[in-house]
């Protein structure tokens, strides 16, 4: 194949890609000594490291061609599969949001016994008739976000506030079931932590002791916990108190009082609570 042939060959779709090899030999061969002594042709072809790789590349080309096509076709398939997922997913996320904040909003309602059956009918903010119903309302938005928008970080968000919501409702096993999964596995960290206050509040004022002590110790001796820690530690030592271990109690608050936030109102609480505590203690009637 001489030069002419290859370069009358060559598809013009491919002449940028020429191009990029043609200047990448051009910057090898710079510095060649070229004298004048003169070359037959075929000396000349085999020089020729330009025309060389031209021709190797239309070989290429015309051998490859329908593998190049559907492989170039592949690819661009996948990009604007690729895209479009991304879309979905973006418009996924403002739908649950969107949702999650009707939720919240049915929640927090308030409650009006003339309230009409729209809950936006006596202004911008929610208001229902009674509580059963804006819990109910409320309910049907986070299980709605759940069960459909699952592998949003919304939907962490929206498995937190059904945990409270169906506490509210008195269905306490599915309230507590989903604050445990949400305290457990929440791929928001913070909605992690209220679920595991809110346990162990409720364990605690349901009469779990033990229960509520293993939450809460959990969350006193954890570094990454991101909330204030500055009750835990009083809510822990009511809870020694009640299963009669008040020496402990008296640790945990000495504890806090020499770790605790700077707060003067937290030390106020702190102070007062341990003196509460050091009080029943003395009282106590000696075996």
């Amino acid at each position: 194949m001489t030069f002419q042939r290859a370069r009358q060959g060559l598809p013009f779709a491919y002449g940028r890609w020429v191009c990029y090899f043609l200047q990448s030999i051009i910057d090898r061969t710079k510095g060649r000594n070229v004298g004048t002594t003169k070359l037959t042709r075929k000396e000349i072809v085999a020089e020729d490291a330009v025309h060389e790789t031209i021709v190797s590349i239309v070989d290429f080309i015309g051998a490859h061609r329908k593998k190049i096509l559907i492989l170039g076709g592949i690819a661009i398939i996948a990009a604007l599969g690729i895209y479009g997922g991304l879309l979905l997913l973006e418009k996924k996320e403002i739908q649950a949001q969107e949702i999650l904040g009707r939720g919240i909003d049915f929640y927090h309602a308030t409650i009006d016994p003339e309230a009409t059956d729209d809950p936006y009918g006596k202004g911008s903010g929610a208001v229902f008739s009674s509580e059963p119903l804006k819990y109910q309302a409320a309910a049907g938005e986070f299980s709605s976000i759940v069960s459909g928008y699952g592998y949003t970080k919304v939907s962490a968000i929206a498995l937190y506030y059904l945990g409270l919501t169906q506490l509210k409702q008195g269905n306490t096993q599915e309230g507590l079931r989903n604050l445990e999964k949400a305290a457990g596995g929440s791929r928001v960290r913070v909605i992690g932590d209220l679920a595991r206050r809110v346990l162990a509040q409720h364990y605690a004022a349901s009469g779990n002791y033990g229960k509520a002590k293993e939450i809460l110790e959990g969350i006193i001796d954890d570094p990454d916990y991101e909330l204030p820690k500055e009750d835990l530690s009083i809510q822990l030592s009511r809870i020694l108190v009640a299963e009669g271990k008040r020496e402990e109690a008296v640790k945990v608050l000495e504890k806090a009082n020499s770790q605790g936030s700077e707060s003067s109102s937290f030390r106020q609480k702190l102070t007062a609570e341990l003196d509460s505590v050091l009080k029943i203690t003395q009282t106590e009637p000696q075996p």
